[in-house]
């Protein structure tokens, strides 16, 4: 059965290859060109044509004509040094509603003033009076000025503290400097170590390197809980879906019986799957005839099919029939970006991530959240890498850093270096061993103060 594509066709036209910062640049350059000329036309130095633009948008705006260069010139200093990624359309609507605010504004605070548009956004006050028809129109203007700016209003009434038991990596050059720490309060002090007594953990006991390597995580690697997190796109990723060389599917079916009939076992072929990987022959044996005869033909089934190894399942979960898996002559590779297009992953859990394809083909999606412990081993070159690569990726595409937060150890500086300054981690990426010492007791006492909330 062949899954279905999840893959949403994407209309390209010339302007989709040009990047999204570039289109805001060339914004930004025309924004400002069209500045300059409506200043010049303002006062009278853009020719006959900025005299004609003039005198229209002054109909138009009376004197709030100098409020379109200013909010222009604003727009592309936005686009120009703001590192966040803006919806540009959002931006234009509150510039133009900046506009139309301070018009209005204009035409309350002096009537005929704000021209055209301003007599139409300064009616307010025939329904709510001068006062309150002023106030609203300041109120809008802030609205649409933190619209166009993108940015909140935020009043912190409490000091905001630094935690203690964050991670950071420091030299042992400046564990000397920055292990020195304030003193605490008698009764705070006197807190700590009766918590130390009850519980028997004392988990700060350690180098004063070791002390200081998790003492300055906010500093050096904030995690910005605050700021929105973009999430990857699914394009970054392969998803091209390949199909593997499995040779005469007929004449294996037929080899495997005929195998199993010389040695007394009648048989009925059933039907075949074809995997990336493998192809599973099912066959439903005669009766009276026992699985482990057919168990034992393992070897004699490769000798016969010229493929090793070869593995029976003898029964297949779920059904009365048995499986003779053969490898494919060329395997198919299963592409990670094709599993996470499946509606079944998006609308899974935030720890899901597929494992790949069974040898029918379908994907297979497992929860973190369901094991009590995941161990990924096995021999050179079978696949451990790429499975924690794909556990890795598929986290970060379902989670933003506010729910995931990660510690990775990589001893070998090979394979988790290239994942160093995503805002997930806690820390940098750990290379040396007697650093990972300190991670490990820092997360003890994570999971103990956790179990004490509970």
């Amino acid at each position: 059965m062949k899954p279905k594509s999840n893959k949403r066709e994407i209309r390209e036209t010339p302007f989709s290859a040009i990047r999204g910062d570039t289109k805001k640049s060339i914004l930004a350059v025309l924004l400002a060109g069209s500045a300059i000329v409506l200043i010049l036309a303002g006062i009278s130095k853009a020719g006959p044509a900025g005299d004609l633009i003039y005198q229209f948008l002054t109909y138009l705006l009376g004197i709030g004509y100098f409020a379109v260069p200013v909010v222009f010139i604003l727009i592309a200093a936005i686009f120009l040094v703001s590192d966040h990624q803006r919806f540009i359309s959002l931006t234009f609507f509150g510039g133009i509603i900046l506009i139309l605010s301070v018009l209005g504004l204009i035409d309350l605070i002096s009537p005929n003033e704000g021209g055209l548009l301003g007599k139409i956004f300064g009616a307010l006050r025939y329904p709510f009076g001068e006062i309150a028809g002023i106030i609203i129109d300041i109120v809008f203007i802030v609205a649409s000025f933190l619209l166009t700016m993108n940015i909140p209003i935020k009043i912190n009434l409490k000091k905001r503290k630094v935690e203690k038991d964050k991670i950071s990596i420091i030299e042992p050059e400046e564990a000397e400097e920055t292990s020195e720490e304030p003193e605490e309060e008698p009764e705070k002090e006197e807190k700590k170590e009766n918590i130390s007594e009850e519980t028997g953990n004392n988990y700060d006991a350690g180098t004063p390197e070791e002390i200081a390597y998790f003492k300055k995580s906010a500093k050096r690697h904030p995690t910005a809980p605050n700021q929105e997190y973009i999430f990857p796109p699914l394009s970054l990723l392969k998803s091209s879906s390949e199909k593997p060389t499995t040779g005469d599917l007929r004449a294996n079916a037929n080899i495997i019986k005929r195998t199993l009939e010389n040695f007394g076992i009648g048989v009925e072929m059933s039907e075949i799957n074809v995997g990336p990987k493998v192809t599973r022959y099912t066959l439903k044996p005669a009766e009276g005839i026992k699985l482990s005869r057919i168990t034992a033909l393992g070897q004699d089934l490769a000798l016969a099919l010229a493929a090793h190894p070869i593995r029976i399942e003898a029964p297949i979960p779920g059904k009365s029939l048995v499986g003779i898996e053969v490898p494919n002559k060329a395997a198919a590779l299963v592409r990670l970006g094709s599993l996470l297009n499946y509606d079944e992953f998006k609308k899974s859990g935030l720890l899901t991530f597929p494992l790949g394809r069974d040898v029918s083909g379908e994907s297979i999606f497992v929860n973190i959240e369901k094991m009590p412990h995941l161990l990924i081993a096995g021999a050179t070159g079978s696949g451990k890498s790429v499975a924690i690569h794909s556990l890795i990726i598929s986290l970060l595409y379902k989670n933003s850093p506010e729910t995931l937060k990660l510690i990775l150890i990589d001893p070998k500086r090979v394979e988790l270096y290239a994942y160093e300054g995503i805002p997930h981690l806690i820390s940098p990426v750990i290379t040396d061993n007697k650093k990972s010492l300190a991670v490990f007791r820092w997360t003890i006492a994570e999971m103990d103060k956790r179990y004490d909330i509970l």
